[in-house]
């Protein structure tokens, strides 16, 4: 299948969004949170439409994995939805994989937006279609939180409609070794892009931006997983490494996961950043993965997208 880059159309005020669960039963679980969520993305403008099995529960999952691919597929299918929003997170997502219908998701290109273990599933399906998908927030952790920062419904129903604004993501960097350099997104919860090294559905890391992220889990976890990375040839490949702020990530032994990060990339010379909100932190910046990233510590606006992430309207 071809793998060109391929956009889906923007989506505005009073299109409809489904609704999915890829993996936890958060919704069956935190049922009033689901349903502020649902309430929070209508208040936004759009209208939600939840998936038969999203609310579900079958074990440490929200369903069956035939039952989520159906739900996911349908919602694909449905040339009323608009874009397709994820509830929350998990672990489990990665069982979707060998069932994602990738001819019809390439057929009929929307928006898919999702945070944590669903960031494998975005990383797959860009990586095997060339769609544009969106690391952004999820309906439960962020749309239903009512402290939730404005900032981030803003930059995502941005991103959403492909204003030109939002491709500039200025948040405020700490640039360990400073650099330039432009090439397509790869982004998601560290612990989770891993499932994908390997696989099938591994990332094209050739010439890329890798931005990684994760939550509640000690430094020396972390460790284990990002010299998998390493070792795997990942890092011979990349353009460039921004490390998103990371929550609930104790240090172990005083080290913490930056310096962790710094000292195993002393050897490469591509520019790496600290610091950018995505992911698990409550402000975050909704990134498109697929879309071509400039990364440049001397510029006005260090991170810019500077490619289209959705088609011309």
């Amino acid at each position: 299948m071809s793998t060109a880059a391929r956009l889906a159309a923007p989506v505005s005020k009073g299109d409809r969004i489904g609704i999915v669960t890829l993996s936890a039963p958060e919704p069956a679980a935190q049922p009033d949170a689901f349903a502020c969520g649902v309430q929070a993305l209508a208040g936004l403008g759009f209208e939600p439409v939840v998936g038969a099995h999203a609310t579900g529960r079958s074990g440490y999952r929200a369903g069956t994995t035939d039952e989520l691919l159906d739900d996911f597929h349908q919602m694909i299918a449905d040339p009323s939805i608009g874009a397709i929003m994820c509830a929350g997170g998990g672990r489990n997502s990665n069982r979707l994989l060998s069932g994602l219908d990738l001819p019809l998701i390439a057929g009929n290109p929307k928006l898919i937006v999702g945070a944590s273990d669903p960031s494998l599933v975005l990383n797959a399906i860009a990586a095997r279609t060339g769609l544009v998908t969106l690391h952004g927030p999820t309906l439960m952790w962020d749309l239903a939180d009512p402290d939730a920062p404005l900032e981030t419904a803003e930059h995502f129903t941005a991103m959403l409609s492909g204003q030109s604004a939002a491709a500039r993501i200025d948040a405020p960097l700490t640039w360990t070794r400073p650099g330039s350099a432009e090439g397509p997104l790869i982004a998601g919860c560290l612990s989770s892009l891993r499932c994908l090294l390997g696989t099938p559905w591994e990332p094209r890391w050739d010439g890329a931006i890798l931005a990684v992220e994760d939550a509640f889990k000690p430094t020396d976890l972390l460790d284990q997983t990002f010299t998998h990375f390493r070792d795997a040839g990942v890092l011979d490949k990349i353009a460039g490494l921004i490390v998103g702020k990371s929550v609930g990530c104790e240090p172990s032994a005083g080290i913490t996961v930056g310096g962790m990060i710094d000292e195993l990339c002393r050897e490469y010379g591509w520019p790496l950043a600290h610091g950018l909100p995505y992911g698990h932190t409550p402000r975050k910046f909704t990134l498109p993965i697929g879309a071509t990233l400039r990364m440049d510590s001397s510029a006005e606006h260090p991170l810019t997208f500077v490619s289209p992430w959705v088609a011309a309207a």
